[in-house]
């Protein structure tokens, strides 16, 4: 079992002593011992075999050699101690945690929820002992923005769990000699022999002051499970080999093995479920796996996945229900507002949406993407008075430097974004108090002052965002841009422009633009061969990279004006708008224009060749009888 044994409350004392026992001379615990985050609050064991009267003057360091008899064990589990324990095992199941693990008991089951980069994944350990071996089954597993079956990564954070102690075959775990293993770790370095355990049965989880509560006694008749239990249990019999696949990830045998389960159990609702959530995952088995939903349930009673289903095949209405029907029956907070968030992207109707939103905020305030959802809706939306409240909240709830710098950044270019420079430069300022060199934060800050009219200052920012982005090496490529413009109309300095612009490398997503700006300063300097020349850098960068936007295609044809009106080059031209067209197939004044360039092109080549072909005219001859022309095979001839 997890941790080390600690005696409280008196350390270096055995915390035993004598007592009589269901009428046998026995120990009892009268602290507690901790292990991990299991604490033995309570502990009994009888000494068979002794006869009255004995001599009890030797104490317990008299009678700890013999070998008892376990009567009583009570273990407790704190919560808050639990999920400590916890969260660095469950740090990889959905990406880095947003938040602890989420922990609860129910009347039949332990609830734990995680959420997290990748994810939310909420689920069921529902308590099916064994007499005296702890188990449980993994049940209703259930998630949001999930990439696979809820079901792999519920079992996969117990694996993570239990990894030292326990054993999971399928989606039933268990924790072998249960009692042996705790009272192994707790009474031999308390100075007492473990007692034999066989013969005790685990009885009910319960709640107490709080915490979880489990008893082990001898008394106890053997369980017998809920009725809810004892589904869980059954159909952890009839799909252990799926499940093992689906906890491996392996999808496609899972799939197969589900199948096989079907056919023993038909139309078993949860089976079902399983095979449509993998087959959710594949863009081409929408519509099989919602028709095979919805011959054992109404898909609107199915949760995450029915509604993705049904969204996907065009049912955002009944995809709507089926995702309110979940929020309202989902005890994991997180998930219940994920859930809210996922309806409210179903919405089109703006007052609707809000109301979503905020639905999903009340139920989980401190959730950082409902959070954010809603404060891009209200920018959005132009209400802007509640979306700086939001943004000062996720402010005030990330926690470091780092975190608030990051927070606020992106309010602060989201403001930006929506046109509201004063906001945007608040919100940059913000950012600069966490991390004052950041070299993004403070291009962010110029670009808000040249929105707001402050070509100056944002000029000098520009300027220093571009000189700490040289000292910590990343390239500042879109601040040099930005910059350059400036210089060309604030400061009206275009050689000096030219100049910034030219440090954008062929490898920025900001190159073809920076060509394009070149060209068209060089062009106002009467740099004519260099517009030409960074025009041509513009097409060749295009013909290199694999994902140009379309929009390069305007560019291009700018440059084939240029070309075809300026440096009068219909060759040059009819290069660059096929590109173009090659870009945007469907533009049709692209298209228009290229084959206007390709028709003045061929009619130039066929004039060319009809002056070729023409027959020369005779030239006179010279009086001495040769003609105007020596043979430069010959030396020349003397005078």
């Amino acid at each position: 079992m997890p941790g080390s044994a600690q005696a409280t409350p008196d350390e270096g004392r055995v915390p035993l002593r004598l007592t009589v026992t269901r009428g046998h001379l026995g120990m009892e615990l009268y602290g507690s011992l901790a292990l991990g985050p299991v604490c033995i609050s309570a502990l009994a064991l009888s000494l068979p075999g002794l006869r009255f009267p004995l001599d009890l003057s030797g104490g317990v360091p008299a009678f700890r050699h013999r070998r008892g008899r376990l009567e009583l064990l009570r273990l407790q589990l704190e919560p808050a101690a639990l999920v400590r324990w916890m969260t660095p095992r469950l740090q990889e199941v959905v990406g880095v945690l947003d938040r602890p693990p989420g922990l609860w008991l129910s009347p039949t089951a332990v609830g734990i929820g995680l959420v997290g980069a990748s994810g939310c994944v909420a689920f069921d350990l529902v308590w099916v002992p064994d007499e005296s071996t702890a188990r449980w089954v993994v049940a209703r597993a259930r998630g949001f923005d999930l990439s696979g079956p809820a079901l792999g990564y519920a079992l996969r954070a117990v694996d993570s769990v239990i990894a030292g102690f326990g054993e999971r075959r399928g989606r039933v775990v268990t924790v072998p000699a249960t009692a042996q293993q705790l009272l192994r770790s707790t009474l031999p370095p308390v100075g007492a022999r473990v007692p034999s355990s066989a013969h005790v049965r685990f009885g009910l989880l319960v709640e107490q002051s709080e915490n979880i509560v489990v008893e082990l006694d001898a008394s106890f008749a053997p369980p017998a499970p809920s009725p809810f239990a004892a589904a869980a249990l059954e159909l952890a019999n009839l799909a252990g080999a799926a499940d093992d696949a689906l906890a491996a990830g392996e999808a496609d045998a899972a799939r197969v093995a589900y199948h096989q389960a079907l056919e023993r159990a038909p139309r078993h609702p949860e089976v079902v479920r399983l095979i449509a959530e993998i087959d959710a995952c594949m863009p081409d088995r929408v519509e099989a796996a919602l028709s095979m939903l919805v011959e054992t349930e109404q898909a609107t009673r199915t949760g995450a996945v029915g509604a993705a289903l049904l969204a996907r095949s065009g049912d955002p209405e009944a995809a709507g229900e089926a995702l309110a029907a979940a929020a309202r029956e989902e005890l994991y907070p997180p998930l219940r507002a994920l859930l809210w968030l996922g309806l409210a992207r179903l919405q089109t109707q703006p007052l609707k949406r809000g109301r979503t939103l905020d639905q999903a905020v009340a139920d989980c305030p401190d959730l950082a993407s409902v959070r954010w959802a809603r404060f891009e809706a209200r920018l959005g939306q132009g209400d802007i008075q509640n979306a700086l409240a939001d943004a000062e909240y996720l402010e005030a709830s990330s926690s470091g430097p780092h975190r608030r710098h990051h927070t606020t950044r992106r309010a602060a270019e989201a403001f930006l974004c929506a046109g509201h420079a004063e906001e945007a430069a608040r919100f940059f300022e913000r950012s600069l108090r966490y991390l004052p060199e950041d070299s993004e934060a403070i291009a962010g800050l110029a670009g808000a002052m040249r929105a707001a009219g402050d070509l100056d200052r944002a000029t000098a920012l520009y300027e220093r965002a571009i000189r700490l982005g040289g000292k910590s090496g990343r390239a500042e490529d879109a601040a040099t841009l930005e910059l350059a413009k400036l210089l060309a109309s604030h400061v009206r300095d275009l050689p000096a422009a030219i100049a910034r612009v030219r440090q954008v490398g062929p490898d920025s997503r900001f190159s073809l633009e920076a060509r394009v700006m070149e060209a068209r300063w060089r062009l106002m300097i009467g740099d004519i061969a260099g517009a030409s020349l960074a025009y041509g850098r513009l097409r060749e960068a295009v013909e290199l990279s694999p994902a140009t936007p379309r929009s390069a295609s305007t560019w291009l044809v700018e440059a084939a004006r240029f070309e075809r009106e300026v440096q009068r080059d219909l060759a040059a031209a009819e290069r660059h708008l096929a590109i173009a067209l090659r870009l945007d197939p469907k533009n049709e004044e692209v298209a228009a224009a290229y084959r206007h360039a390709a028709a003045a092109t061929a009619a130039r080549r066929r004039r060319e060749r009809r002056l070729a072909d023409a027959p020369k005219p005779e030239e006179p001859a010279s009086p001495d009888g040769s003609s105007g022309h020596e043979d430069p095979t010959l030396p020349p001839r003397s005078g």
